[in-house]
């Protein structure tokens, strides 16, 4: 019996189990390195500016894209913090808005805000953003924050990670630390649609199933 070549049926599976090879690579826990390297590299000595910044996009940071913002718009972020949060919780609602702002602005010049949460179900879509690539920006916008002397309360943290592909799929997502009491915060945008502001969570919470304390109120979207 001889050998052709392989049906279309086999070809699009062996594709598809490829595709999701990846999209579980790019956002596998406990793939550290690969991303804190990503976005060290992403800008000069590891440090964006409102001027001249790098998104991801693409799974696993596949597309970069270029993000210029003017006086004003930068101005325009400035403004959510013009009156200075009075604790951590106040600060920590802040940063939400004012990554949500940033990711609209970036959005709006690189196609990237057609986003939807999730990335498996939305895996076929153009300019869609898996958990990686969404560490690496909400990263980059709180580096932008910090640099700029908006955020005092906080510090940039590690990256946390969850999922072992058996019980559930990998997930990560980048974090603050509150200066005074030492909590780890998480800030997911993964979960969300493009623009919407990130959930701020504790680490431990973020751990737990995201039905119980997700803002939808929904489990969350593939």
């Amino acid at each position: 019996m001889g050998f052709g070549r392989p049906s279309g049926r086999i070809l699009r599976v062996t594709l598809v189990a490829g595709a999701l090879a990846t999209l579980l690579a790019a956002c596998a826990g406990g793939r550290d390195q690969p991303i804190a390297k990503r976005i060290y590299d992403l800008h000069p000595g590891g440090q964006p500016s409102p001027e001249h910044f790098v998104i991801c996009s693409g799974h696993g940071c596949y597309e970069r894209h270029d993000v210029h913002l003017s006086e004003g718009q930068w101005d325009g972020v400035r403004a959510i913090f013009a009156s200075a949060p009075a604790n951590a919780e106040e600060e920590r609602r802040l940063i939400g808005k004012a990554v949500s702002r940033l990711e609209k602005l970036a959005g709006a010049q690189t196609g990237t805000d057609a986003d939807l949460g999730g990335t498996y179900s939305n895996f076929w879509l153009q300019n869609q953003l898996d958990c990686a690539d969404e560490t690496v920006n909400t990263t980059t916008y709180l580096k932008l924050l910090m640099a700029d002397g908006l955020v005092r309360k906080h510090r940039l943290g590690g990256r946390l990670h969850k999922g072992d592909i058996i019980d559930s799929l990998p997930h990560m997502a980048p974090t603050i630390i509150d200066q005074e009491t030492g909590v780890q915060w998480a800030v997911d945008s993964w979960y969300l649609d493009h623009g919407q502001e990130p959930e701020i969570v504790t680490a431990a919470t973020w751990h737990t199933n995201y039905e119980s304390w997700g803002s939808t109120g929904k489990p969350a979207r593939p």
